[in-house]
């Protein structure tokens, strides 16, 4: 009972990240107003998932088509269907940057974006300008394919706890464990692409740096701007999802084994 009760609130949250985004709207933090930017287009579903009828087609810059395609999609759904396809995924990491042209009294965050399990969130334009000075690809390049996947890849998580909640046969284990390592498996891609966007620098940065590794977690230092990584909201959201989960699995294994006493 206790366990089904742990992998019942470990549903619920795995859920409340991929629907909760709209509770953590980035504000901008001198005016306050919620921050949209209409050119902030990290936001790619697959195609068959956007309603032609609310989207616009931005062609590519050549350099980034081999991993972008060719057309990227102006699209930000609204209502039930945006929550479904995933727009609304809770911000797992934050990552900001500061540097002497941002002035504090203007910039009193430095320049603030959120990555979500689909996008990123904030001031995404002022943070690709500053990559593209150092010869940097734009954010967006980042698991530009994993993030599509991501609606999909919640579905299969979601149906693997419920068959958990009720199956006590061979390899049960399996369907609860592969659900919870959900926060590792962020910061595994996570950690990777940073290392990619580092070591995959172009000669038309105006800053020429020597390939780096990006500070996964922590504060850090590139060129001129002091950088900061740190876990947001939803990263510690799929902690409570491992812990509740992972506590799930040992107690449904204790049982199993008492019962087969």
């Amino acid at each position: 009972m206790i366990s089904r009760v742990l992998a019942v609130i470990a549903l619920l949250l795995l859920l409340f990240t991929y629907l909760g985004g709209s509770f953590w709207e980035f504000h901008d933090p001198v005016t306050g107003e919620v921050e949209f930017d209409e050119d902030n287009l990290s936001f790619q579903p697959f195609t068959f998932l956007i309603d032609e009828e609310d989207v616009e087609e931005r062609e590519v810059p050549p350099e980034l088509v081999e991993h972008l395609g060719e057309i990227l999609y102006e699209y930000f759904p609204e209502g039930p269907w945006g929550y479904l396809i995933g727009y609304q995924t809770m911000p797992i990491w934050r990552v900001s940057l500061e540097a002497p042209q941002y002035p504090k009294d203007a910039y009193p965050e430095g320049i603030p974006v959120f990555f979500t399990l689909t996008d990123f969130r904030g001031k995404t334009v002022e943070m690709n300008v500053i990559n593209h000075y150092i010869g940097m690809d734009p954010m967006d390049v980042g698991a530009f394919n994993v993030r599509k996947l991501v609606p999909f890849i919640y579905l299969m998580f979601f149906l693997m706890i419920i068959v958990f909640l009720f199956y006590n046969g061979p390899g049960w284990w399996i369907l609860g464990l592969v659900p919870a390592l959900m926060p590792w498996y962020y910061l595994g891609f996570y950690s990777y692409w940073l290392y990619w966007f580092g070591h995959n620098l172009h000669d038309y940065g105006s800053f020429k740096i020597k390939p780096f590794m990006p500070t996964v977690l922590g504060d850090g230092k590139v060129a001129q701007f002091s950088t900061h990584s740190y876990p947001a909201v939803g990263f510690y959201v799929l902690l409570a999802v491992f812990l509740t989960l992972g506590l799930s699995i040992l107690i449904k294994r204790r049982a199993l084994r008492e019962g087969a006493a």
